[in-house]
C-alpha cells in the first residue's frame, strides 16, 4: 500500500523541481543531520530530473525493505539533481548506501560510445547555474560500473575530459543484488582525480544511472547519503 501511493507522488515531484528551474539560482542549506538526500524525504529533496538521452526511470520504490529511489535504464541517459550547500573542509566525508540489480556487461566508462553505468552519484564543486542546463564545473563522480575497470581506478570522463572525474567505488559483480554502504573522504578524493585542492563548495548533488550507449539493461536504488563534518 505505501509502495502504490508513493509511487503516486513521487513524479509531481520532478514537475515541481522542473517548474523551480525558471528561479534564479541558488542554493539551500544541508539539514540539521547534514542529509544531502534520503529516499524517505524525496518529496522535500525537491529533486529535477535532468534529461540528457531519454530519460531512466527514477522513482520511489521499497527494496530489501528499504525506501529507495529506483532507477530503471530506457536506453536513456538522465540525472536527478538537488541543490546543496556543503563546505567539503568542514565536512570532508561522504557516507551513502546503494543497491545495484542489472548491470551492463559491455559498458566502459573510458569509452564514448560504451559510456554506461549501473550506478553513480555526482558532486559538483561550484555553482552550475540553472539545474536544467547546468555549466561545466570541477565535478567528481562516485561509479558501480563492471569489471572492465578496477576499483579505485580515476576516470576523466570522455564527454567531459578536464570536468568529470570518476572514482570507480564498485566493480563487477560479487556485490551486485544487496544493499552495499560506502564511505569516502571527498577532499582527499578530489585531490586525488583533479591533483589541487576544491577552491568551491559543494554546490549540487545527482544520482545518474544510464544505459543509451549499451541499450543493456540496468537496475539500481539510491536509499540515502549524508556528510559527516568536524566541529
Amino acid at each position: 500500500m505505501m509502495t502504490c501511493r508513493i509511487f503516486l507522488v513521487f513524479p509531481a515531484v520532478l514537475i515541481l523541481a522542473a517548474c523551480s528551474a525558471a528561479s534564479p539560482p541558488g542554493y539551500g542549506a544541508l539539514k540539521p543531520d547534514n542529509a544531502l538526500f534520503s529516499a524517505a524525504h524525496a518529496i522535500q529533496d525537491q529533486w529535477q530530473h535532468v534529461p540528457m538521452r531519454g530519460t531512466t526511470d527514477y522513482r520511489i520504490a521499497l527494496k530489501d525493505g528499504r525506501v529507495a529511489i529506483q532507477a530503471i535504464g530506457r536506453n536513456s541517459a538522465s540525472a536527478l539533481m538537488r541543490r546543496v550547500s556543503v563546505d567539503p573542509y568542514r565536512c570532508p566525508v561522504i557516507e551513502w548506501s546503494w543497491y545495484v540489480a542489472r548491470i551492463q556487461k559491455n559498458a566502459d566508462i573510458r569509452i564514448k560510445d560504451r559510456e554506461d553505468v549501473a550506478a553513480s552519484i555526482f558532486l559538483l564543486f561550484g555553482d552550475p547555474g540553472f539545474l536544467s542546463n547546468p555549466q561545466p564545473v570541477p565535478t567528481l563522480r562516485y561509479v558501480w560500473t563492471n569489471g572492465t575497470v578496477p576499483v579505485e581506478t580515476v576516470v576523466d570522463n570522455p564527454y567531459l575530459q578536464g570536468v568529470v572525474r570518476s572514482i570507480v567505488v564498485e566493480s563487477g559483480t560479487g556485490r551486485i543484488g544487496r544493499w552495499v554502504t560506502e564511505r569516502r573522504n571527498v577532499l582527499a578524493d578530489f585531490r586525488r582525480a583533479f591533483g589541487r585542492e576544491p577552491n568551491e563548495a559543494i554546490h549540487a548533488i545527482a544520482l545518474f544511472t544510464d544505459n543509451d550507449q549499451t541499450e543493456e539493461p540496468v537496475e539500481a536504488y539510491y536509499g540515502q547519503a549524508h556528510m559527516e563534518c568536524v566541529p
